[in-house]
Protein backbone atom coordinates (compact mmCIF):
# COMPACT_ATOMS: atom_id res chain seq x y z
CA UNK A 1 0.00 0.00 0.00
CA UNK A 2 2.95 2.43 0.79
CA UNK A 3 4.70 1.52 -2.79
CA UNK A 4 1.23 2.32 -4.36
CA UNK A 5 0.37 5.49 -2.40
CA UNK A 6 4.03 6.40 -3.48
CA UNK A 7 3.52 6.11 -7.03
CA UNK A 8 0.04 7.37 -6.71
CA UNK A 9 1.79 10.86 -5.30
CA UNK A 10 4.53 10.78 -7.77
CA UNK A 11 1.78 10.51 -10.57
CA UNK A 12 -0.39 13.62 -9.24
CA UNK A 13 2.87 15.48 -8.37
CA UNK A 14 3.99 14.98 -11.87
CA UNK A 15 0.65 16.09 -13.76
CA UNK A 16 0.49 19.08 -10.78
CA UNK A 17 4.37 19.84 -12.27
CA UNK A 18 3.30 19.86 -15.75
CA UNK A 19 -0.25 21.72 -15.41
CA UNK A 20 1.94 24.26 -14.09
CA UNK A 21 4.46 24.65 -16.81
CA UNK A 22 1.54 24.84 -18.60
CA UNK A 23 0.22 27.80 -17.25
CA UNK A 24 3.74 29.29 -16.86
CA UNK A 25 4.25 29.03 -21.10
CA UNK A 26 0.72 30.27 -21.21
CA UNK A 27 1.62 33.43 -18.89
CA UNK A 28 4.75 34.19 -20.78
CA UNK A 29 3.21 34.33 -24.10
CA UNK A 30 1.95 38.32 -24.26
CA UNK A 31 -0.66 38.02 -27.14
CA UNK A 32 -3.89 36.54 -27.46
CA UNK A 33 -4.63 35.26 -30.86
CA UNK A 34 -6.78 38.05 -31.61
CA UNK A 35 -3.84 40.11 -30.76
CA UNK A 36 -1.69 38.05 -33.46
CA UNK A 37 -3.82 38.58 -35.79
CA UNK A 38 -4.59 42.15 -35.31
CA UNK A 39 -0.25 42.36 -35.45
CA UNK A 40 -0.44 40.10 -38.56
CA UNK A 41 -2.86 41.20 -40.74
CA UNK A 42 -1.78 45.20 -40.62
CA UNK A 43 1.92 43.86 -41.28
CA UNK A 44 0.27 42.07 -44.11
CA UNK A 45 -1.75 45.33 -45.41
CA UNK A 46 1.31 47.36 -44.85
CA UNK A 47 3.87 45.51 -46.91
CA UNK A 48 0.93 44.55 -49.58
CA UNK A 49 0.38 48.19 -49.97
CA UNK A 50 4.13 48.91 -50.26
CA UNK A 51 5.01 46.41 -52.70
CA UNK A 52 2.42 48.08 -55.08
CA UNK A 53 4.09 51.07 -55.16
CA UNK A 54 7.59 49.85 -55.72
CA UNK A 55 6.20 47.55 -58.56
CA UNK A 56 5.16 51.05 -59.99
CA UNK A 57 8.70 52.19 -58.99
CA UNK A 58 10.16 49.25 -61.35
CA UNK A 59 8.50 49.75 -64.35
CA UNK A 60 8.91 53.26 -64.50
CA UNK A 61 12.39 53.36 -63.62
CA UNK A 62 13.29 50.57 -66.43
CA UNK A 63 11.11 51.91 -69.82
CA UNK A 64 12.41 54.95 -72.05
CA UNK A 65 10.88 58.41 -71.42
CA UNK A 66 10.04 57.87 -74.92
CA UNK A 67 7.98 55.03 -73.98
CA UNK A 68 6.27 56.79 -71.22
CA UNK A 69 5.47 60.50 -73.53
CA UNK A 70 4.35 59.15 -76.52
CA UNK A 71 1.41 60.30 -77.86
CA UNK A 72 0.17 56.99 -78.82
CA UNK A 73 -0.66 53.46 -77.89
CA UNK A 74 2.89 52.38 -76.67
CA UNK A 75 2.31 48.70 -76.04
CA UNK A 76 3.21 45.57 -74.45
CA UNK A 77 6.74 45.98 -73.03
CA UNK A 78 8.95 42.97 -72.68
CA UNK A 79 11.95 41.67 -70.63
CA UNK A 80 11.08 43.95 -67.54
CA UNK A 81 10.80 40.35 -65.66
CA UNK A 82 14.71 39.94 -65.98
CA UNK A 83 15.32 43.39 -64.30
CA UNK A 84 12.80 42.48 -61.49
CA UNK A 85 11.76 38.78 -60.41
CA UNK A 86 8.26 40.27 -59.50
CA UNK A 87 7.37 41.08 -62.93
CA UNK A 88 8.06 37.53 -64.63
CA UNK A 89 5.12 36.43 -66.18
CA UNK A 90 3.14 39.66 -65.88
CA UNK A 91 2.12 41.08 -69.15
CA UNK A 92 3.06 45.27 -69.13
CA UNK A 93 1.62 47.53 -71.24
CA UNK A 94 1.76 51.77 -71.19
CA UNK A 95 -0.29 53.86 -73.53
CA UNK A 96 1.27 56.98 -73.78
CA UNK A 97 -0.59 60.21 -74.04
CA UNK A 98 1.06 63.05 -73.41
CA UNK A 99 4.55 64.73 -75.23
CA UNK A 100 8.27 64.33 -74.05
CA UNK A 101 8.38 67.55 -71.97
CA UNK A 102 4.49 66.45 -70.25
CA UNK A 103 4.47 62.94 -70.19
CA UNK A 104 1.07 61.21 -69.12
CA UNK A 105 -0.51 57.84 -69.30
CA UNK A 106 -1.34 54.51 -67.94
CA UNK A 107 0.82 51.45 -67.09
CA UNK A 108 -1.24 48.41 -66.69
CA UNK A 109 0.80 45.45 -64.72
CA UNK A 110 -1.57 42.28 -65.83
CA UNK A 111 -0.95 39.03 -63.76
CA UNK A 112 -3.70 37.33 -65.42
CA UNK A 113 -5.31 34.13 -63.58
CA UNK A 114 -1.98 33.81 -61.58
CA UNK A 115 1.41 33.80 -61.63
CA UNK A 116 3.71 32.88 -58.79
CA UNK A 117 7.37 33.68 -58.86
CA UNK A 118 9.51 32.89 -55.45
CA UNK A 119 6.71 31.30 -53.62
CA UNK A 120 4.19 34.59 -54.16
CA UNK A 121 1.08 34.25 -56.09
CA UNK A 122 -0.28 37.63 -58.02
CA UNK A 123 -3.11 37.53 -60.64
CA UNK A 124 -5.08 40.38 -61.68
CA UNK A 125 -4.00 43.83 -62.37
CA UNK A 126 -2.35 46.93 -60.96
CA UNK A 127 -2.94 49.74 -62.86
CA UNK A 128 -0.61 52.96 -62.63
CA UNK A 129 -2.27 56.55 -64.02
CA UNK A 130 0.96 59.06 -64.16
CA UNK A 131 1.83 62.52 -64.80
CA UNK A 132 4.62 64.75 -65.50
CA UNK A 133 8.58 63.52 -66.34
CA UNK A 134 9.40 60.43 -64.06
CA UNK A 135 10.91 60.82 -60.59
CA UNK A 136 10.87 64.14 -61.22
CA UNK A 137 9.62 66.82 -58.28
CA UNK A 138 5.72 67.44 -58.58
CA UNK A 139 4.93 64.16 -60.87
CA UNK A 140 2.40 62.33 -59.71
CA UNK A 141 1.14 59.03 -59.78
CA UNK A 142 -2.55 56.55 -59.21
CA UNK A 143 -2.68 53.12 -58.60
CA UNK A 144 -5.83 51.19 -58.91
CA UNK A 145 -6.73 47.65 -58.72
CA UNK A 146 -8.55 45.34 -61.03
CA UNK A 147 -9.20 42.26 -59.37
CA UNK A 148 -5.73 42.08 -57.85
CA UNK A 149 -4.82 39.26 -55.80
CA UNK A 150 -1.44 38.97 -53.20
CA UNK A 151 -1.86 35.31 -52.52
CA UNK A 152 -5.31 34.83 -51.32
CA UNK A 153 -5.49 38.67 -50.15
CA UNK A 154 -7.61 40.75 -52.48
CA UNK A 155 -6.40 44.56 -52.90
CA UNK A 156 -8.92 47.35 -53.78
CA UNK A 157 -8.70 51.30 -53.57
CA UNK A 158 -6.18 54.25 -54.52
CA UNK A 159 -2.68 54.89 -53.75
CA UNK A 160 -1.35 57.75 -54.57
CA UNK A 161 2.63 59.21 -54.67
CA UNK A 162 3.52 62.69 -55.37
CA UNK A 163 7.57 63.14 -56.04
CA UNK A 164 8.89 65.96 -53.63
CA UNK A 165 12.71 65.57 -54.27
CA UNK A 166 15.29 63.87 -56.92
CA UNK A 167 18.90 63.71 -56.49
CA UNK A 168 21.68 61.90 -58.58
CA UNK A 169 25.10 61.27 -57.88
CA UNK A 170 27.50 59.03 -59.60
CA UNK A 171 26.37 56.26 -57.41
CA UNK A 172 22.92 56.59 -56.52
CA UNK A 173 19.42 58.78 -57.31
CA UNK A 174 17.53 58.95 -54.18
CA UNK A 175 13.74 59.96 -54.75
CA UNK A 176 11.33 61.56 -52.14
CA UNK A 177 7.78 60.23 -52.28
CA UNK A 178 4.78 62.04 -50.89
CA UNK A 179 2.27 58.74 -50.49
CA UNK A 180 -1.28 58.50 -49.65
CA UNK A 181 -3.50 55.28 -49.26
CA UNK A 182 -7.44 54.56 -49.07
CA UNK A 183 -6.66 50.53 -49.21
CA UNK A 184 -8.98 47.75 -48.27
CA UNK A 185 -7.40 44.19 -48.01
CA UNK A 186 -9.90 41.41 -47.91
CA UNK A 187 -8.91 37.97 -46.51
CA UNK A 188 -9.84 34.41 -46.99
CA UNK A 189 -13.40 33.87 -44.90
CA UNK A 190 -14.61 37.17 -46.12
CA UNK A 191 -12.61 39.51 -43.07
CA UNK A 192 -11.32 43.03 -44.29
CA UNK A 193 -9.11 45.23 -43.11
CA UNK A 194 -9.06 49.26 -44.27
CA UNK A 195 -5.80 51.35 -44.38
CA UNK A 196 -5.52 54.97 -44.84
CA UNK A 197 -2.21 55.88 -44.50
CA UNK A 198 0.01 59.02 -45.34
CA UNK A 199 3.94 58.88 -45.04
CA UNK A 200 7.55 59.79 -46.73
CA UNK A 201 9.21 56.99 -48.57
CA UNK A 202 12.77 57.80 -49.68
CA UNK A 203 14.23 55.20 -52.62
CA UNK A 204 18.10 55.14 -52.34
CA UNK A 205 18.98 53.27 -55.98
CA UNK A 206 22.30 51.62 -55.52
CA UNK A 207 23.54 52.29 -59.43
CA UNK A 208 26.12 49.56 -59.30
CA UNK A 209 24.30 47.09 -57.41
CA UNK A 210 20.82 47.47 -57.49
CA UNK A 211 20.07 44.29 -55.35
CA UNK A 212 21.41 46.31 -52.73
CA UNK A 213 18.75 49.78 -53.12
CA UNK A 214 16.45 50.07 -50.38
CA UNK A 215 12.93 51.89 -49.92
CA UNK A 216 12.22 53.69 -46.55
CA UNK A 217 9.15 54.67 -44.66
CA UNK A 218 10.45 57.48 -42.76
CA UNK A 219 9.74 58.04 -39.11
CA UNK A 220 6.70 60.37 -38.34
CA UNK A 221 4.64 58.72 -40.75
CA UNK A 222 1.14 56.65 -39.90
CA UNK A 223 -1.85 55.06 -40.39
CA UNK A 224 -5.68 54.61 -39.55
CA UNK A 225 -8.32 52.21 -40.37
CA UNK A 226 -10.34 48.81 -38.99
CA UNK A 227 -8.69 45.64 -38.04
CA UNK A 228 -10.38 42.01 -39.28
CA UNK A 229 -12.37 42.09 -35.88
CA UNK A 230 -13.88 45.12 -36.88
CA UNK A 231 -11.67 47.55 -34.44
CA UNK A 232 -10.28 50.56 -34.76
CA UNK A 233 -6.51 51.07 -35.09
CA UNK A 234 -3.70 53.47 -35.46
CA UNK A 235 -0.38 52.75 -36.62
CA UNK A 236 2.47 55.23 -36.00
CA UNK A 237 6.13 54.76 -37.56
CA UNK A 238 8.85 55.30 -34.47
CA UNK A 239 12.09 54.39 -36.32
CA UNK A 240 12.49 54.17 -40.01
CA UNK A 241 11.14 51.06 -41.80
CA UNK A 242 13.83 49.85 -44.72
CA UNK A 243 12.92 47.84 -47.07
CA UNK A 244 15.57 46.03 -49.33
CA UNK A 245 15.17 45.26 -53.30
CA UNK A 246 17.29 41.55 -52.50
CA UNK A 247 14.65 40.98 -49.74
CA UNK A 248 11.50 41.50 -52.37
CA UNK A 249 13.23 39.65 -54.78
CA UNK A 250 13.53 36.62 -52.59
CA UNK A 251 9.52 36.62 -51.73
CA UNK A 252 10.02 39.16 -48.07
CA UNK A 253 7.64 42.06 -48.35
CA UNK A 254 8.15 42.64 -44.32
CA UNK A 255 10.90 45.55 -43.64
CA UNK A 256 13.97 44.46 -43.32
CA UNK A 257 14.61 47.03 -39.93
CA UNK A 258 12.73 49.26 -38.30
CA UNK A 259 9.74 49.92 -35.07
CA UNK A 260 6.21 50.61 -35.45
CA UNK A 261 3.54 50.97 -32.50
CA UNK A 262 -0.40 49.78 -32.81
CA UNK A 263 -2.60 51.16 -31.48
CA UNK A 264 -5.95 48.65 -31.18
CA UNK A 265 -9.10 50.27 -29.75
CA UNK A 266 -11.53 47.31 -28.96
CA UNK A 267 -15.49 47.96 -29.62
CA UNK A 268 -16.88 50.02 -26.09
CA UNK A 269 -13.07 50.55 -25.24
CA UNK A 270 -12.21 53.97 -24.37
CA UNK A 271 -8.43 53.21 -24.37
CA UNK A 272 -6.39 50.87 -26.62
CA UNK A 273 -3.89 48.15 -26.89
CA UNK A 274 -0.82 49.00 -27.28
CA UNK A 275 1.90 46.72 -29.19
CA UNK A 276 4.87 47.62 -30.21
CA UNK A 277 6.66 45.96 -33.57
CA UNK A 278 10.22 45.68 -34.29
CA UNK A 279 11.22 44.28 -37.35
CA UNK A 280 14.79 43.23 -36.05
CA UNK A 281 18.23 43.70 -37.54
CA UNK A 282 19.42 42.73 -41.07
CA UNK A 283 18.03 39.29 -42.22
CA UNK A 284 15.16 39.26 -44.71
CA UNK A 285 12.41 36.82 -43.43
CA UNK A 286 9.14 37.03 -42.24
CA UNK A 287 9.38 37.48 -38.40
CA UNK A 288 8.71 39.98 -35.94
CA UNK A 289 9.12 40.86 -32.12
CA UNK A 290 5.69 42.23 -30.86
CA UNK A 291 6.14 44.03 -27.24
CA UNK A 292 2.56 44.27 -25.18
CA UNK A 293 2.29 44.84 -21.29
CA UNK A 294 5.99 44.90 -21.23
CA UNK A 295 6.48 41.31 -22.31
CA UNK A 296 7.74 40.55 -25.88
CA UNK A 297 7.46 37.35 -28.48
CA UNK A 298 8.21 36.86 -31.85
CA UNK A 299 5.72 35.78 -34.38
CA UNK A 300 5.54 34.43 -37.95
CA UNK A 301 3.94 36.74 -39.86
CA UNK A 302 1.64 34.67 -42.83
CA UNK A 303 1.52 35.67 -46.08
CA UNK A 304 -2.55 35.55 -45.63
CA UNK A 305 -2.26 37.74 -42.75
CA UNK A 306 -2.75 34.98 -40.15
Amino acid sequence: MKKVFSMRSLSIAAVAAIAMLACSKKDDNPLSSTDSQNVNSESVSASTSSETSDLGNSVIGNVSDTQLASARESGKIDGLGLKDRRLLGATITISGTGTRTNPSGTVTIDFGTGVTTDGITRKGKIIIEYHGRRLQPNSTRSITFNGYYRNSVKVEGTYSVTVSDSTKTNTDVTISFDHTTNLTLTFDGGTTITRTATFTAVWDYVISNPTQSTITHKTGGGATGSTRKGDTYTMAITKDLVYRADCFAAGFALPLTGTKTISVVHSGATTGNLYTIDYGTTTCDNTVTVTFNGKSKTITVGNDGN
